[in-house]
């Protein structure tokens, strides 16, 4: 039976696609005016093409292609041009959209807003920038209560911080997207931070931390004396590269290790961490090392003593993580439990590729899960994460 069939299922990772001007139109004046190119430049001509078939599309004047859409919505992701593919700009597109993934709701994160303010110089238009991209993500969602919108936060000014964070929760938004690394030579577990660990705990809105939130490999690592030549689909927003994939985890789980270790989850035990697009082969490791290190370590540190638990069970009750569908996700599962995973689509990005549901079924049914663990995977963890369970 297909895991599909009779069992809710919800979505922890989708994205918006963000046309031109998109985050202007939500941003102040001067943020407008001082909005950095970002990673991904969209004002680049070679974008040209795949913009004016996508607004084609959306007037109404091609409908033989939203059909196409509509009748296979995971096409093969070189078959479709993500600005084009059926609701990644267009609201009232994404609502019918899910109705036909068969998904309950859907966590709906940006793509490349946050690059174009995140590193800026200057803190007005890094906090405004922030503001800015959550109000559109709430107003993106804002109509539908299963788009469940992402919101973005800079950690370089906490009392900044603070204060837009206030705003993206009366906003409405979902979940904080925040960096994973060190910034401004505090650690990610620095007293400054607990204002806002508190206020998101008391919220009900998780932490979440997506691909793109630390440093991949540093750059010096690419350096070989050999030129690189690239070939790639300009459409393709990401910018993972192939050293970055075996080490993207990295900055994580150094985060990951500071929040256990310095006590954030023992003084916010209600507090909920999703990891996102970071894959999840590295968990069971990390579930060991986290462990170990306090079993060896420890009595040395006597910080460490004060925690109540192991740091795995920490994990265990706090922390989600949707694996990527090219992973052997049975596997990861039979090593890290049943409360960890979530079914992801990554929606309409590439990664996500053309058959989320069957790439997981086969690889879960490969080591006969029990129902629960199904029920789990598709949808306890999910509302456990989002605080949607009663």
């Amino acid at each position: 039976m297909s895991h599909k069939e009779g069992r809710i299922i919800h979505d922890a990772d989708s994205h918006i696609i963000e046309a031109r001007g998109w985050l202007e139109s939500y941003a102040s004046e001067y943020v407008k005016n001082n909005l950095e190119t970002g990673a991904f430049d969209l004002n680049m001509s070679a974008l040209d093409p795949l913009m004016n078939a996508a607004n084609k599309r959306l007037a109404g004047a091609d409908p033989d292609l939203t059909e196409a859409l509509r009748s296979n919505i995971f096409a093969h992701p070189g078959k479709r041009n993500m600005w084009s593919a059926y609701g990644a700009v267009e609201k009232v597109e994404r609502s019918a959209a899910l109705d036909i993934m068969g998904v309950s709701s859907q966590l709906i994160f940006p793509s490349v807003g946050a690059a174009r303010f995140a590193r800026s110089s200057d803190m007005d238009v890094v906090y405004g920038g922030c503001d800015a991209l959550n109000r559109g993500m709430a107003d993106f969602c804002a109509d539908d209560p299963r788009l469940l919108s992402v919101g973005y936060l800079s950690l370089r000014d906490p009392e900044r911080a603070l204060t837009s964070l206030k705003l993206a929760l009366d906003l409405g938004v979902n979940a904080i997207w925040i960096g994973s690394d060190a910034v401004e030579g505090r650690a990610p577990s620095h007293i400054a931070y607990d204002p806002l660990w508190s206020m998101m705990q008391d919220a009900g809105v998780p932490v979440t931390l997506h691909i793109g939130s630390g440093q991949n490999m540093p750059s010096v690592y690419m350096n070989t004396g050999v030129e690189r030549v690239l070939e790639g689909n300009i459409g393709n927003i990401e910018t993972t590269k192939p050293k970055d994939l075996p080490v993207v985890h990295h900055s994580i789980e150094r985060w990951i290790t500071c929040m256990i270790y310095d006590g954030v989850l023992e003084r916010f035990p209600e507090l909920k961490i999703g990891i996102i697009e970071l894959g999840a082969n590295w968990v069971p490791a990390t579930l060991m090392n986290l462990d170990m290190g306090v079993s060896l370590l420890g009595k040395f540190d006597q910080g460490l003593k004060k925690l109540s638990m192991k740091p795995s069970e920490y994990f265990q009750r706090q922390i989600r993580v949707a694996p990527m569908h090219t992973e052997n996700t049975g596997w990861i599962l039979r090593n890290v439990g049943k409360d960890i995973l979530m079914f992801n689509t990554d929606y309409p990005h590439p990664e996500g590729g053309s058959d989320p549901y069957g790439d997981f079924e086969r690889s879960l049914d490969a080591v006969e899960p029990t129902k629960e663990e199904l029920d789990r995977f598709y949808r306890w963890n999910f509302e456990d994460y989002l605080g949607l369970r009663a």
